[in-house]
């Protein structure tokens, strides 16, 4: 998560000491939760695909990352756009739009397939700026940062939320992917209901083989660490996030968090996971409440 997220994140959590303000954990009207991508990085020379996971306290608003098929609850409009990787955004509406703005076509899954060399066309070079014949890859080679902010735009329910998303463009040769969430477990276990009003222990566990090596991993070879975020419609989460124990274990898992569990009926729980080199990956989980 980024320092400006975390300082959003805590603030939020410190205005929850006031019991009528809900946390940030709670889902209770429509949120885009993230932008996904797969791979989690634009390779110089290849595709990226964009999705968004729009949610609301009965669930997906699209079926983006859920374990059950979600029908008959389409958003009512999804837009996406580039913004020039040169141009610091503040506010999306005022700098990324005209030539420092590229829409791009969502198919009719509300996804979102560019490539680098659609990207590098439509913005090769901060303006007045002489450029060389591939100022991307040149950028790279020389050791810069090249970073893509992308924006969604969902409206659904008379409301325009948007949501941001910065991928980095890598080289070809850089292989990056996606945290996969394995389980979530309730006191260990990854089925069977739960009862009104019990507290569980709460823990997420990921794919060891969707892990990259860390960023100035010491020792070299470690694997990245992962945060895990949750949110849920009813029911109350102890902790907004955690991170995973030790990323190197055969089977890594978060430190606990605890889940008390609200009225009876069924419910949702969405987990977002994180890595340290880009890369995130969602999950939306159908709870059964007795």
């Amino acid at each position: 998560m980024t320092s400006l997220a975390r300082v959003v994140l805590f603030g939020a959590l410190a205005a929850c000491d006031d019991a009528s303000i809900d946390p940030i954990t709670r889902i209770t009207a429509p949120r885009v939760l993230a932008i996904t991508t797969e791979p989690s990085a634009l390779p110089l020379e290849g595709e990226l695909a964009l999705t968004a996971l729009t949610v609301d306290p009965d669930g997906p608003r699209i079926g983006i990352g859920a374990s059950a098929p979600v029908d008959g609850r389409p958003v009512d409009a999804m837009r996406m756009r580039a913004c020039a990787p040169w141009k610091f955004i503040t506010d999306p509406a005022r700098d990324c739009v005209g030539d420092d703005a590229l829409p791009l076509e969502l198919d009719a899954a509300g996804r979102v397939v560019t490539s680098a060399a659609e990207l590098a066309t439509a913005f090769p070079s901060p303006p007045g700026v002489l450029a060389p014949p591939d100022p991307w890859r040149a950028a790279l080679a020389a050791g810069l940062k090249l970073r893509v902010p992308i924006i969604a735009e969902v409206e659904v329910d008379g409301q325009t939320l948007v949501a941001r998303r910065d991928v980095d463009v890598v080289e070809t040769t850089v292989q990056r992917q996606n945290p996969r969430l394995a389980e979530i477990r309730f006191d260990g276990s990854s089925t069977g209901a739960l009862r009104a009003g019990q507290r569980y222990v709460l823990t997420a566990t990921i794919d060891r083989t969707s892990l990259d090596e860390g960023p100035d991993a010491e020792p070299p070879g470690a694997l990245e660490n992962v945060v895990c975020n949750f949110y849920s419609p009813t029911g109350e989460l102890s902790e907004a996030e955690v991170s995973v124990v030790d990323p190197d274990a055969l089977v890594p898992e978060t430190t606990p968090n605890t889940y008390t569990a609200g009225p009876p009926g069924t419910t949702w729980l969405f987990v977002i996971a994180t890595d340290e080199t880009g890369g995130m990956s969602v999950t939306s989980v159908l709870l059964t409440i007795e």
